[in-house]
């Protein structure tokens, strides 16, 4: 045994040393913590983002929870994950609202080609070589979600409020390779008269192009050299020459200078050929609604010139064909589109408060002053829209119409009837299904106040002011056919009894029978017949037997016939 003094140090010994082992846990927790943050085992997991709340449009707010997870899997304090490293819990976001319908639409692009399927491994699969039915394929589109007034391009939330999303692929067949059909060569063109190697040319032309991965047209031209070549001139030997046509310029009016009185212009385009090209100016009027354009006839122009074989230019005279190219042609000056200024706004459309936020709209116009013409730049937009809003103070409250119903008539079986033969008439009671009806008007509320209160007042308006389809003026119906009761046999004649024991009047009394109700009434007109019936008798009694039925028991097992115990009571009723 230890002494008491011992017994005491040894009890703070052991407290102390308590205490110094939950201190250093703390401290190797602390570090084992700080070396997961620095080892980075502590990450952020986001959940997904909920839905947009606040005001409509731009104005929105959209919020997440956020977790810190380790790396093995399990949750954490959120201080164990990096504060620099954190995602955003809340972000703006777009708040679509039902009157955004008018703003935003869906706008989709025109199918692409269809190209064949790709296999798993993401290659085209290659054409068969003996093609013999349309193979598989897919085309693609692009969709986006636009506003209407600017046609910008916005996040595709806000169209999927209103509509799904348009598909953006599709199946489709693409039909066996078609390869170019060409026709027969032309005849070989005459020689020319021109000195040294000569070529003669003839030409095919394309009948069909190639489709969907034919083979490509075969060339549509040949050459060969002339038989017999004629010696050139010094310097000039040993050369083939062909034409070359640049493409048309602008179409430009003539200068005064180039007009003449009468009219006429001449214009020399080539100083090598002395060729002269003569041109009328001209204008056109055209009657319209409002002022026409002056169409104004002006001229292309385009080179022609002759190169040799080694790059070099030559005379046009050594290029000479059959058909020598046009070198002007008269075209159309080009004009704009020319509008009209901009019409006022307006009106904003919403003119009266129905207490939800959706603004009104007002529009503005302009019209087409000229059409374009020669390839000037089209017409702009005609109709510009835009959102307005009136302060709800200022506005009177919106008339509110709605589909008003009176109560259903009576059912209406005769109207039946009569519809299938017309010479039938009501000679009795009818029953079965016919046909019940009822007023449907469409009606303009309005609060109306009195003394007391305020109440609701409807008178009828048009139809055309209510949406939606009118409530149903008329259902099917049925009336019960109305049968009698069925009743039991009358019971047997009681025993003659005083109307009152104790106060008996005389040798006078009566007697009693009954009978009960087997199946009851049916329809408005069925009726069940009396079920009592008395007689005067002579020396009634006071006594008579009271007779109580006892529960009916199966002879044999839980059905069938059985036996009931009756039990007989005589009551003196004084």
């Amino acid at each position: 045994m230890f002494p008491r003094g011992n017994l005491v140090v040894t009890h703070w010994v052991w407290r102390d040393m308590r205490k110094l082992f939950l201190f250093l846990s703390l401290l190797l927790s602390h570090a084992a913590h700080l070396e997961g943050k620095k080892d980075n085992q502590f990450i952020w997991k986001p959940g997904p983002w909920g839905r947009c709340t606040g005001d409509c449009g731009p104005g929105g707010i959209q919020t997440r929870a956020l977790w810190c997870f380790h790396f093995e899997g399990w949750t954490s304090h959120l201080s164990n994950c990096d504060e620099n490293n954190r995602p955003p819990k809340e972000r703006s976001c777009f708040r679509v609202c039902d009157w955004h319908s008018d703003l935003f639409r869906w706008e989709v692009s025109d199918w692409h080609h269809c190209v064949l399927v790709p296999n798993a491994l993401g290659q085209a699969k290659p054409r068969t070589a003996d093609c013999v039915t349309a193979q598989h394929g897919l085309q693609h589109r692009t969709v986006h979600c636009i506003q209407k007034l600017n046609r910008t391009i916005v996040v595709n939330e806000i169209c999927e409020h209103f509509a799904p999303q348009p598909p953006t692929e599709q199946a489709c067949l693409i039909p066996c390779p078609r390869d170019c059909v060409v026709s027969e060569f032309s005849q070989w063109s005459k020689c020319s008269n021109g000195c040294g190697k000569q070529l003669q040319h003839r030409t095919r032309v394309a009948i069909a192009p190639p489709l969907y991965g034919g083979s490509q047209c075969p060339n549509l031209t040949e050459s060969r050299a002339c038989d017999a070549p004629v010696s050139c001139p010094l310097g000039e030997q040993e050369y083939t020459f062909s034409l070359k046509v640049g493409p048309w310029s602008k179409c430009t009016l003539p200068h005064l200078k180039e007009i003449n009185l009468s009219g006429r212009s001449v214009l020399d385009f080539s100083s090598d050929s002395k060729e002269r090209v003569t041109f009328r100016h001209q204008s056109y009027k055209p009657h319209h609604h409002s002022k026409p354009w002056d169409l104004e006839i002006g001229y292309q122009t385009r080179q022609v010139w002759c190169t040799r074989s080694d790059g070099k230019n030559a005379m046009l005279s050594l290029c000479t064909q059959d058909s020598f190219p046009l070198t002007v042609q008269s075209c159309i000056m080009p004009k704009d589109c020319e509008t009209t200024k901009w019409s006022s706004w307006s009106p904003c459309s919403k003119t009266c408060h129905s207490g939800r936020l959706s603004p009104g709209f007002r529009i503005r116009r302009r019209s087409v002053k000229h059409v374009t013409i020669g390839g000037g730049k089209e017409c702009p937009e005609l109709l510009e829209k835009e959102a307005c809003i009136v302060e709800g103070e200022l506005l009177q409250p919106c008339p509110r119409y709605s589909w008003k119903t009176s109560e259903w008539k009576e059912c209406q079986v005769s109207l039946l009837l009569e519809q299938q033969d017309p010479h039938w008439h009501v000679t009795r009671p009818v029953c079965g299904g016919g046909i019940q009806t009822r007023e449907v008007y469409c009606a303009h509320s309005s609060p109306a106040s009195t003394a007391q209160r305020t109440k609701e007042v409807s008178r009828p308006v048009e139809k055309a002011l209510c949406l939606g389809p009118a409530p149903a003026a008329s259902q099917l119906c049925s009336i019960p056919c109305s049968t009698d009761c069925i009743v039991s046999s009358w019971s047997s004649w009681g025993t003659c009894i005083h109307e009152n024991c104790r106060e008996p009047q005389g040798r006078k009394g009566f007697r009693m029978r009954q009978r009960h109700v087997l199946m009851e009434a049916t329809g408005p007109v069925g009726h069940c017949p009396h079920l009592v019936e008395s007689v005067p008798c002579e020396d009634p009694v006071c006594y008579r037997w009271l007779i109580s039925e006892g529960i009916c028991i199966p002879d044999h097992g839980k059905c069938g016939l059985g036996h009931r115990i009756l039990k007989a009571v005589c009551q003196n009723d004084r």
